[in-house]
């Protein structure tokens, strides 16, 4: 199976979402410098800023303590998608902020990340490129699989749960897990923003130059996805990306969906 399974544009014009996007302004950017995800007008991520020379970053806030799905959605994904269907399409619009989307339904490979360790991004490949200290995102997160796409630029990707690991409960984790070792793949549901980033200068013997950051927060699927790195298996995902949150053009967003249609390079 490919990575990239199905995907399709839409555009959601009402604002009944309990989710935003803000960019506080501020004296010296009118328009906003740093942006967030807000959960019922708190703020849940720091997503970063508007600065395609700065780092990479999502930082979880107050307001990340709750899933964003209905459970007539749960029910649906709970057995797995193998196409994105219209109705349930309808449905996930209605739990997104106006905008400008491309729905995708994604293979993923959540692997779960201790902070500070080897595998930790902003312990390792952060560091690598852009030097400086760790960032502390204030939760555990998952990696998929890094997907290169050229000499100097690599694609990572981040499934960025509301809510720690402590809050699952077992039961449930185990129901998932017996369900995906029994080859099941079950789908989680996330708003995702891809972020390309690049310091202004670096060591002329720095492999990677160009950080491409997919972060997925999930909206739906803690359980499936704890579920699915405990196994060692891969998944599915429903993945709503906001363009018009990325720090990116839209001809890359192109690039980035068509390289997940490849095979991963590590």
């Amino acid at each position: 199976m490919h990575r990239f399974i199905a995907h399709t544009n839409i555009k959601v014009e009402h604002n009944n979402s309990i989710l935003a996007f803000e960019r506080p302004p501020t004296s010296n950017w009118p328009n906003g410098w740093d942006r967030y995800l807000t959960v019922e007008g708190k703020p849940a991520f720091h997503i970063g800023n508007i600065c395609g020379t700065c780092a990479f970053l999502f930082e979880r806030l107050e307001g990340a303590n709750q899933k964003i799905s209905a459970r007539q959605i749960s029910e649906q994904l709970q057995a797995g998608l193998i196409d994105i269907p219209g109705e349930l399409l309808d449905a996930v619009t209605e739990l997104v902020p106006q905008g400008e989307y491309v729905a995708s339904l994604l293979e993923v490979h959540p692997h779960k990340i201790v902070l500070g360790a080897t595998d930790d991004y902003f312990a390792s490949e952060q560091i690598d490129l852009f030097g400086g200290l760790p960032h502390y995102p204030k939760i555990e997160y998952y990696r998929s699989l890094t997907t290169l796409l050229g000499d100097d630029r690599a694609l990572f990707e981040f499934l960025v749960p509301m809510y720690p690991d402590t809050w699952l409960q077992k039961e449930q984790v185990q129901l998932y897990r017996q369900s995906i070792s029994s080859g099941r793949r079950p789908t989680a549901l996330a708003i995702s923003i891809l972020d390309i980033k690049q310091p202004a200068d670096w060591d002329e013997g720095t492999k990677v130059t160009e950080h491409w950051c997919l972060a997925h927060y999930l909206m739906d699927g803690h359980h499936k996805v704890f579920a699915a790195a405990q196994e060692g298996s891969p998944m599915t995902l429903l993945s709503l990306l906001c363009l018009g949150e990325c720090i990116a053009s839209k001809e890359d967003i192109d690039k980035a969906l068509e390289a997940l249609a490849c095979e991963p390079t590590r």
